[in-house]
């Protein structure tokens, strides 16, 4: 894991029992199980070839599905050119790795295939992203066979391994130990088959969006179900990864509930603070292999010697330092630098680190081939507390910034939801998004308090005290711009109250609706929006002098100056929010500042403004761009570095265009 203070940085540009209810495990659900075919160009690997492969997969995984769902295998050639599914492009331009961004949940499966000729066999590759829980195989699965008469086979066997049953957790009363999975789909048919006692499930925290859920996609049977006319569509989910956290089955029970222990690293497994709404979970493709254990400091470090470490592993249970079975020990392998084990484990290696009896730590992994397993552990006890808690920083910095970021979505939805002359949908989506920022709002101010007083005391980087700084201002523009939408609610109540007043005329409930249109789009920095919205209100009000000054005055302040303003408007609103890499980050730096001086000499706040509603979603990508990388590669080390000084100029940059714009 790289020093998560790369993504603190970050951050600053811009959570209990557990509580399961809010879920719907969809018993009835069917699983629609879409498997992709990337296949390169080569002589032998024929159109006939890909055909005869697409057949082959199906007829492999469809029968052990059974009434579960359908399996679906499609070409990815013919997918990006149809331009439906995001992930689809994504993974085009990416490969496997673009599996990892968050995205919201759809409820489909989907797992790619690559497949290669290459030094006479067919090489293949695979791994899955699951819709319903958000989560990804942890591992590429690779396989060839010289035979192309087999291929089908072949990739039908390394394609079942990673399936991932899926399922809605829920809590066992008095029981933290403890947890069931309601299978997805077990009521259309027995999941017997597809999972046993001894299996491990991954474990993902879900929460609501303020966007709505993405449109339905295809039943087992290609039907659409769509919403009835008129309805609200239903906040989207989105998921995060628990990591250290897992289920083991120990029990399946006929109607396809799991019964399984819990094993984690934490106090407390799956908490329910931070906008969680319930835990979902996937099935792994583990196998019974040894285990071998790389300890990794928080600043990437592997560690080249035993010390006074102690490493044991388990696949039944966690082992404290001088207790247990000797077995369980794993012994240092110096030429490797890794704490190995002298027997197979099944599923799960639950591993306890230790220094001594005073400071031991556990964590459950999953065993999904014969690659070592790489844990952070920081051998100095002060590194570990502080690790610790600068982890706590980050999630929770992270958590203001998601909020503000969902807050900024809330204001373009409703505008839009007006625009259509939607007004219920626009109030009942407001409403929704007060409700989540007001309960963000309250959530991490306890937070921000907490971890501030915990700061006085813990030894910690420098960095920390400026992300605490930025998350109190994330904090106070969430409690400013909800007290906005606080006023739009009111706003909207009144417009659809006298909507449905026949004594009120239409056109003077459609004036007031876009005026309310208009001040959301201002607070956006949606100036263009803006100024059509007035020429629909002036078409609807013609002769309104009022209108007219308002529309003229804003026309003014948004003219352009001269070129140099053109072009520096143009890289706020148009290039700058499409920068996709820390490379391109880094470069833009010169260019974001060029133009914002030109846009303070010309005193253009509206510019400003919108780019100020940017620096959340900028800051989510960044994050996004640095969680994957790789601790142990130099060139990863240096993207790091780069991102926490893009990061630092930005968060600078962004409180002084907030003085600009207040002033």
């Amino acid at each position: 894991m790289i020093h998560r203070l790369a993504v603190a940085v970050i951050v600053v540009l811009l959570a209990g029992s557990p509580a399961f209810a809010q879920l719907d495990p969809e018993p009835k659900q069917p699983c629609l199980w879409r498997v992709v075919i990337s296949v390169k160009p080569h002589p032998l690997l024929t159109q006939d070839f890909c055909d005869r492969l697409k057949r082959d997969i199906l007829a492999a995984l469809q029968p052990g599905l059974g009434g579960l769902g359908t399996v679906e295998v499609s070409d990815l050639a013919d997918l990006v050119r149809d331009g439906k599914e995001p992930l689809w492009l994504q993974f085009g331009e990416k490969g496997f790795a673009a599996l990892d961004a968050p995205r919201d949940l759809s409820g489909a499966k989907t797992h790619f295939l690559k497949v290669e000729y290459r030094d006479g066999k067919v090489h293949m590759e695979s791994r899955q992203y699951d819709g319903f829980t958000g989560l990804s195989s942890p591992v590429v699965r690779a396989q060839s066979t010289r035979a192309l008469e087999f291929a089908g086979r072949t990739a039908g066997l390394i394609l079942d391994r990673d399936f991932g049953l899926v399922g809605t957790v829920e809590a066992v009363a008095g029981k933290p130990d403890e947890a069931k999975v309601l299978i997805r789909g077990s009521g259309l048919g027995p999941v017997k088959d597809l999972v046993q006692n001894g299996d491990v499930f991954a474990v993902a925290a879900v929460r609501k969006t303020n966007r709505p859920a993405p449109p339905p996609v295809r039943t087992a049977t290609g039907k659409i179900i769509n919403p009835p006319p008129g309805s609200v569509p239903p906040p989207g989910l989105t998921s995060t990864p628990r990591d250290f956290t897992l289920l083991k089955v120990t029990d399946v029970g006929a109607d396809g509930t799991c019964r399984c222990a819990v094993l984690t690293r934490y106090q407390t497994a799956m908490p329910s603070t931070g906008g969680v709404i319930g835990y979902r979970a996937m099935k792994l493709g583990t196998v019974k292999a040894p285990v071998a254990v790389r300890l990794v400091s928080s600043e990437g470090t592997v560690y080249k010697t035993a010390s006074a470490v102690n490493v044991r592993a388990s696949d039944s249970g966690f082992v404290v330092a001088g207790a247990g079975d000797q077995k369980d020990v794993c012994k240092f392998h110096s030429p490797t630098a890794q704490f190995r084990s002298d027997r197979a484990l099944s599923g799960v290696a639950c591993v306890t680190v230790a220094l001594g009896p005073s400071q031991a730590k556990q964590f459950p992994v999953p065993i999904l081939n014969d690659e070592p397993i790489t844990i952070p552990f920081d051998i100095d006890p002060a590194k570990e507390e502080r690790a610790a808690f600068e982890r706590s920083v980050l999630a929770a910095a992270s958590a203001a910034a998601d909020a503000r970021l969902a807050q900024s979505v809330c204001f373009d939805a409703v505008a839009d939801l007006i625009k259509k002359q939607k007004n219920a949908e626009a109030l009942a989506r407001v409403k929704g998004g007060f409700d989540s920022a007001d309960a963000a709002d309250k959530s991490l101010t306890d937070e921000l308090a907490r971890l501030k007083e915990q700061s006085k005391t813990v030894q910690k980087a420098e960095s920390v005290d400026a992300i605490l700084a930025k998350m109190g201002q994330n904090v106070a523009a969430l409690k400013a711009y909800n007290e906005q939408l606080a006023k739009h609610i009111k706003l909207l109540e009144e417009i659809v109250k006298r909507e449905s007043d026949p004594t009120i005329a239409a056109r003077e409930v459609q004036a007031q609706a876009i005026n309310a249109r208009i001040a959301i789009l201002l607070a956006s920095g949606d100036v263009d929006e803006a100024l059509a919205a007035y020429d629909q209100l002036f078409a609807l009000l013609p002769g309104d002098a009022e209108v007219k000054k308002r529309k003229d005055e804003l026309a003014a302040q948004w003219k352009i100056k001269d070129d140099a303003h053109q072009k520096a408007r143009d890289y706020i609103l148009k290039t700058w929010p499409a920068i996709a890499t820390i490379p391109d980050f880094d470069e833009s730096l010169k260019h974001i500042r060029t133009a914002v001086d030109v846009c303070k000499k010309h005193g253009d706040k509206l510019t400003v403004r919108k780019l100020l509603t940017v620096f959340p979603t900028a800051a989510v990508k960044l994050n996004e761009l640095v969680a994957p990388l790789d601790p142990a590669s130099e060139a990863d080390r240096k993207l790091a570095k780069t991102a926490e000084g893009v990061g630092k100029v930005m968060g600078a940059l962004e409180q002084e265009l907030r003085k600009f714009v207040e002033g």
